[in-house]
């Protein structure tokens, strides 16, 4: 058990760890990490039958400004091993799984209040043009605090139980819990006043009126708007870069 808790962990800690943030994004959905968990646990399809349900509970949920309105990858790390090791039923499992996505927003906002200080070390190595001290400043020492932050909870929720993070939650003091609780509501409308920033520029103003209006004209679904987005940004990019090379010739 006590392998499975550190696997398990250790899983979690890759999922939002985000030392490849474009693997990552996709690995932390709770359909992949079923897989993983349940091949962990030795029941592959039990595991994906978990993961899937607890994916459609965050079907459409968006990142504005890279800030989590759900952690999606501690609910599943949390809710499917005990789902698995007690054989829950799918719908309890999704009960089970959210008030652990909710703490993974608190423990976003720990790892964020964290990086500051790494951050403001690396502003002055950056002044003091220290730049070969930078990259473990700014990524090696973030990603080893974010190991010990996302995998402790993790690793100790499978080795004992959801219990006993409920339990930890519970004698936690009301302040913090409080003021966690508002710096989470107060993120997510920081992400979406930096979309809007990029989204306001005058020149990406005429994508977002076509793309409006393509959205509510035929009403095609979000993987399908997405692909549209992705083959017209490649386009504008193609036509840019040939833009650029034909202007360093001349």
């Amino acid at each position: 058990m006590v392998i499975k808790a550190i696997l398990v962990g250790l899983v979690y800690w890759i999922s939002m760890g985000r030392a490849f943030y474009f693997f990552a994004f996709g690995f932390r959905k709770p359909v992949v990490l079923g897989v993983v968990i349940g091949l962990i646990y030795g029941d592959v399809a039990l595991g994906l039958l978990y993961g899937a349900t607890i994916q459609l509970m965050y079907m459409g949920g968006i990142e504005a400004g890279g800030n989590i309105p759900n952690d999606q990858g501690l609910a599943s790390c949390i809710a499917i091993p005990a789902a698995i090791v007690n054989g829950l039923e799918p719908s309890v499992a999704v009960s089970l799984a959210v008030p652990f996505g909710v703490l993974g927003v608190l423990l976003n906002n720990v790892r964020r209040t964290f990086n500051s200080f790494y951050n403001t070390r690396a502003d002055k190595l950056v002044d003091q043009q220290e730049y070969d001290k930078l990259s473990t400043t700014s990524f090696l020492l973030p990603w080893l605090t974010n190991g010990v932050l996302y995998f402790t909870p993790v690793f100790i929720a499978t080795l004992f139980g959801p219990n006993v993070v409920k339990s930890f939650i519970d004698i936690m003091p009301n302040w913090l819990m409080d003021g966690l609780n508002n710096a989470g509501l107060v993120l997510p409308a920081l992400g979406f006043a930096l979309t809007l920033v990029v989204m306001g520029k005058r020149q990406y103003l005429p994508f977002f009126v076509l793309g409006f209006f393509a959205f509510s004209v035929a009403n095609f679904s979000m993987l399908t708007g997405a692909v549209f987005g992705l083959c017209i940004a490649l386009i504008v990019s193609l036509f840019k870069q040939n833009s650029d090379e034909e202007g360093e010739t001349l």
